[in-house]
């Protein structure tokens, strides 16, 4: 493209940036097929001439990873697992965290997209009309989100908070409370289902407390909260924030698990090293990733994705020391 004005102008005409112009020209294989056929209709009516656009697909070189907190290990773990499998298929991963900020997540894409040639973008806190317009534009596969017409990888929520539910009415339990995560989280938003519909099955009262920030201090924070609701269980939405409970818990004096069980979300490490060791729901986090980074090489090389079954993947509890009978 000689001149940025008419490069400006085809962007113009077809509602789209001078960047996708460009990347539709140079790039074919990154830009939605029906926006690339409207370029370079509009290219030629503006009377240039795109270069032979046959080129077969190519598998993306550089792949970004966009997660809304490194500091949570679920997270790092998600990074190292497709880190581990892009160096398998000769690419380099970029991550970029957006600290839990929607706003700073649109910008993080934004300057992510420019510099990769493919996207895996986890828990995202966008709407779906955002990332839609970003899947326009590259080859995305999103994780924790479910998008129709995106690629995703998904853990089942629903199992999992079940199989935490009955965990606890087995033990005893007959009031619960589930400590929410983030506000704009689609995982919170399947857990929360998923608990008010496992409590009512089971006929218990269920209390939901929140949203708390996704962290440590989200945890201390609902932990009083919960103590005054006079609740004997605790489930978190994540592992970190029921590092949070526990600590608070032990503060103010009351045993873990004697007084009040706990359990997280997640499996991170630390959460079997933890004391008492923490009762949570697994997923199988560097499966979430290597399929991730599979999924994104398959679409880009115009091949058809994993089945499924090998994109939606099972979550299961791990009883440790957090959880106990209701004495």
């Amino acid at each position: 493209m000689k001149r940025p004005g008419r490069l400006n102008d085809i962007a113009s005409s077809v509602g789209v940036s001078p960047s996708t112009v460009s990347r539709a020209l140079r790039r074919p294989e990154l830009v939605n097929p029906e926006t690339r056929a409207d370029i370079i209709k509009a290219a030629k009516l503006a009377g240039y001439e795109p270069p032979d656009v046959k080129r077969s697909a190519s598998p993306p070189r550089t792949i970004g990873l966009i997660v809304p907190d490194l500091e949570n290990p679920f997270f790092t773990l998600l990074a190292k697992s497709a880190m581990v499998e892009a160096r398998r298929h000769n690419c380099s991963l970029v991550v970029a965290d957006t600290n839990e900020e929607p706003l700073d997540e649109s910008e993080v894409i934004a300057m992510t997209r420019e510099r990769v040639d493919g996207l895996i973008i986890a828990s995202s806190r966008l709407p779906d009309k955002s990332i839609r317009a970003v899947s326009a534009e590259a080859h995305v596969v999103v994780v924790n989100r479910e998008i129709e017409g995106v690629p995703s990888i998904l853990v089942d929520n629903r199992s999992g908070m079940h199989q935490a539910v009955e965990h606890l009415v087995a033990l005893g339990h007959r009031s619960i409370a589930y400590v929410e995560g983030p506000v704009h989280s689609w995982s919170n938003a399947r857990r929360r289902e998923s608990f008010r519909a496992a409590t009512g099955e089971a006929g218990i009262e269920g209390i939901l407390l929140g949203p708390y920030e996704p962290r440590f201090e989200g945890g201390v924070q609902a932990t009083d909260v919960a103590v005054a609701r006079g609740v004997t269980a605790i489930i978190a939405y994540n592992d970190v924030v029921a590092f949070g409970i526990v600590s608070r818990l032990h503060a103010r004096r009351i045993a873990v698990p004697d007084a009040v069980s706990v359990v997280g979300f997640d499996d991170v490490p630390a959460a079997a090293i933890w004391s008492p060791s923490l009762t949570t729901v697994a997923s199988a986090t560097t499966s979430i990733g290597k399929t991730a980074v599979r999924d994104l090489l398959r679409l880009a090389g115009g091949k058809p994705l994993a089945p499924t079954p090998e994109r939606h993947l099972t979550s299961h509890l791990v009883v440790r020391n957090s959880t106990g009978p209701l004495l």
